[in-house]
């Protein structure tokens, strides 16, 4: 049987690599009157969240429609620009990687290593829809955490055992397997394969980007982003949990206790990369490479050559989310449920919002946590724009919709 990696426990993330101390709290937030009106549009909860799991399910938009899933298997379709519910089902399955949508059919994978494909072309608009159709499933080598990705008719897979799969998207066959060995210690996560033209783009455990043609799976090149370093195992994990981002035929790949980087997609060669640690994730525009790394700091890189713009470190400990653009601003999520919006010329916190808010309808009895780090209001997926709303998720499943007020 093959050897699957020990995962490192997440609050371990605050006590290595540039991290500050674990006896550190997160930093208190001051009083701020935000300066951009940003309106609450709707929310609501979403079947039991992540319960205690570290998973990021991530919701699958199509137009004005917008697909998510719980941890067991509670699925839920909604109208994006009302949060209105569509239909809603109940799967049982242990859903642990995000949702991905593709001309009518819905895929994601679970905790026991099984890719699952729905018809969701045909359902009906009744609130509470027990006759989904599964159209497949199959079986890979362990635990999928990381939403699937689509191409020509491939669906592309990877799993936390190095393996990446592409499968057939009508059978679910096996077309081909990637096979990479990961480390012994690794954080908790896997990366989104990416496909550009042909090629799928996967970062590992390992420190290496790889690029694998989508027909065959072969290797086409592989980089080796960072290189590991320290005492010990803990000290020398450099995963690379972080999904790849590609602007203009440049990947921008970051990893824990590794390095920042971009690289030509043609060639796998290195353009320029600086030492960095994240965990959370990146954001590329015209000019600038935003990401937040992990000690909670958030920061704005020359998209050309990686010197630092501007660096934001009044959140520090508090577990940021990945970056997200929205209108002149960037937005990250935090371990405590608040939202904060960032100028993206200066890195100046302008605004604040809380997802998991007395406002709105709220009937769980959460207890409080005794811990630094309270579970209850954990923002773990990056915020998500779509059609002018900005969607936030939390671990108790509470998805909200916020935009901006127009003056």
């Amino acid at each position: 049987m093959r050897f699957v990696s020990v995962i490192i426990v997440f609050l371990f993330l605050t006590a290595c690599g540039s991290s500050p101390s674990p006896l550190l709290p997160p930093v208190e937030l001051t009083p701020l009157n935000n300066k951009i009106n940003i309106s609450r549009k709707w929310g609501f909860i979403v079947g039991e969240g992540v319960g205690d799991f570290y998973l990021k399910l991530k919701p699958a938009i199509n137009r004005n429609t917008g697909y998510i899933i719980d941890y067991k298997g509670h699925l839920e379709v909604f109208a994006v620009n009302s949060g209105e519910m569509i239909w809603q089902t109940d799967l049982n399955l242990p859903a642990s990687g995000g949702v991905t949508f593709s001309n009518g059919k819905l895929f994601f994978g679970t905790s026991k290593g099984e890719v699952v494909a729905l018809d969701v072309s045909h359902q009906d608009t009744s609130a509470d829809n027990k006759n989904v159709k599964e159209l497949w499933r199959v079986q890979l080598s362990s635990e999928i955490l990381s939403r699937p990705a689509i191409a020509k008719g491939i669906l592309v897979v990877k799993t936390i055992d190095g393996r990446v799969y592409g499968l057939n998207v009508d059978s679910g066959q096996q077309s081909w397997v990637y096979d990479r060995s990961v480390p012994r210690l690794t954080l908790r996560g896997n990366s989104t394969p990416l496909i550009s033209n042909d090629i799928v783009i996967t970062a590992s455990d390992s420190g290496k980007l790889s690029a694998i043609s989508l027909k065959h799976g072969k290797l086409l090149w592989e980089t080796t982003i960072a290189v590991a370093k320290g005492r010990n195992q803990l000290e020398r994990v450099i995963d690379m949990d972080i999904d790849p981002v590609i602007v203009d035929d440049v990947i921008y790949v970051a990893g824990y206790q590794g390095r920042v980087a971009a690289v030509k997609i043609g060639s796998g060669q290195l353009i320029w990369g600086r030492d960095f640690s994240s965990y959370s994730g990146l954001y590329v525009d015209a000019f600038r490479v935003y990401i937040t790394d992990a000690a909670g700091q958030v920061w704005a890189l020359n998209r050309y050559n990686g010197s630092t713009l501007w660096r934001q470190d009044k959140l520090l400990r508090r577990r940021l989310t990945a970056p997200e653009a929205y209108s002149n601003y960037i937005v990250v999520g935090d371990y405590d449920g608040y939202l904060h919006w960032l100028n993206r010329e200066d890195g100046k916190i302008i605004a604040r919002n809380k997802v998991n808010d007395d406002d709105y309808d709220d009937e769980r009895d959460l207890e409080e946590s005794e811990f630094i780090y309270s579970k209850n209001n954990n923002i773990l997926i990056r915020p998500l724009l779509t059609n002018d709303f900005l969607l936030s998720l939390d671990r108790t499943g509470h998805l909200v919709a916020f935009q901006i007020e127009k003056n």
